[in-house]
């Protein structure tokens, strides 16, 4: 193929993921409810806070926002955010609810483009510069109108912030830019199963400055909640009994349920509780930072997030939003691979294939698929980082 097709090929597959996001993630074609569901109860934090109530209290809550008649959707949902969280909340609150949506729109969309400028610059220096430019397309194309990227934005959900941050904190690091790092990951912190084995990694690292400016960060960000709470314990006391209450009594967030992702949710769905699976994680994570020298250090966070979405918990499926590193590390070893990159794209289709085609054809005991795709997605980037590694090492003794 030459340059200028890869290039209109490229464009086309770009315009088509733009209008895609427009139609499903903006204008919500096909879709329930409004714009920014789950944002409102951002919103209503915010508001609570703002109005010195208690954002973990379901009734102050309701109460904060009573008389804005576009959130309708308080009575079933319930804010369990960390503290940090009230920077986001609090500034979005400031508005209008008519204007705060749209200014949570631009935060996701703002996240959409920081997302993309960096796995462009990850796949330019993988790629040394190569001429073959056909991978920031469809990277870009990908991550712009994939399902995921669309159902965050229509909800209003904070996957495509966290994870950008999360991204941020890895992509600073790499660049030994570690106050920047720090503030990523100190932000990325409201939603801690996206960030919390980055973490980890940094904490066996022993990168001290990056986890100590995150601290502060998160300190800096919980301000005002600790001043309203009385202090860390009063806050951090709100916040667990918030969960509490809230949490786990919804049914969206228990393991089997249709949106809950990872090995704990699979095995519920089919009747199966298996106790600390959550801490496979952690081992994992453990297991990879001591097999380091053995793997490409460009596919750690890939790795890690992929971890995260089978064994740690606490996601859904838009959370997949952060499985775009993996789809970067499989371009840029399949890409020039036939067989590999059939085998890839395929186990790509898979991850996002509509949910609703299988129960509308009675076959609820598939919603989980995704869970096993990314396992295999996991065990398939590691397979081809150590392969990699490994001919690097045979390509310097041989030189």
């Amino acid at each position: 193929m030459t340059k200028s097709f890869n290039r209109n090929f490229g464009l086309g597959l770009l315009a088509v993921s733009i209008l895609s996001l427009i139609c499903f993630g903006i204008i919500g074609i096909g879709r329930d409810g409004q714009l920014n569901g789950d944002g409102g109860v951002l919103y209503a934090a915010g508001r609570a806070w703002l109005m010195n109530l208690n954002a973990y209290n379901h009734d102050l809550l309701t109460k904060s926002v009573v008389a804005v008649k576009e959130i309708d959707n308080l009575k079933d949902a319930a804010f369990f955010y960390p503290p940090q969280s009230a920077v986001l909340c609090m500034f979005v609150g400031l508005f209008d609810y008519s204007v705060a949506k749209f200014v949570w729109l631009s935060f996701n969309l703002l996240s959409i483009a920081a997302i993309i400028a960096m796995t462009v610059s990850t796949l330019n220096q993988r790629q040394n510069n190569s001429e073959n430019q056909l991978g920031i397309w469809v990277m870009s194309a990908m991550i712009i109108g994939n399902p995921f990227t669309a159902h965050v934005v229509w909800m209003g959900q904070t996957a495509l912030i966290a994870f950008a941050a999360t991204m941020a904190a890895w992509f600073f690091s790499q660049r030994q830019k570690f106050v920047l790092a720090g503030i990523c990951l100190g932000l990325a912190s409201f939603k801690p199963q996206l960030c919390l084995l980055l973490g980890i990694w940094f904490l066996l690292e022993r990168n001290w400055k990056i986890l100590a400016v995150a601290f502060a960060t998160v300190t800096i960000m919980s301000a005002y909640p600790l001043v309203l709470y009385g202090g860390p314990l009063g806050m951090l006391s709100a916040w667990h009994q918030g969960i509490l209450d809230s949490y786990s009594s919804l049914p969206f967030n228990q393991p089997g349920f249709q949106d809950k992702v990872g090995m704990e949710s699979l095995f519920a769905s089919l009747g199966l509780k298996i106790p600390g699976i959550k801490i496979v994680a952690l081992i994992l994570t453990v297991v990879l930072w001591l097999f380091r020298n053995r793997i490409n250090r460009e596919d750690v966070l890939a790795l890690l997030m992929g971890i995260s979405f089978t064994f740690l918990g606490y996601t859904h499926v838009y959370d997949y939003v952060g499985l775009f590193p993996i789809l970067t590390s499989l371009w840029l070893y399949c890409s020039n691979n036939r067989k590999a990159f059939i085998s890839s794209m395929a186990l790509v289709f898979l991850l996002f294939f509509p949910r609703r085609i299988f129960l509308t054809a009675g076959l609820p005991f598939l919603i989980h698929w995704r869970t096993i795709v990314v396992l295999i997605l996991v065990v398939g980037v590691a397979a081809f980082s150590m392969k990699a590694k490994s001919s690097e090492g045979l390509q310097q003794e041989i030189a």
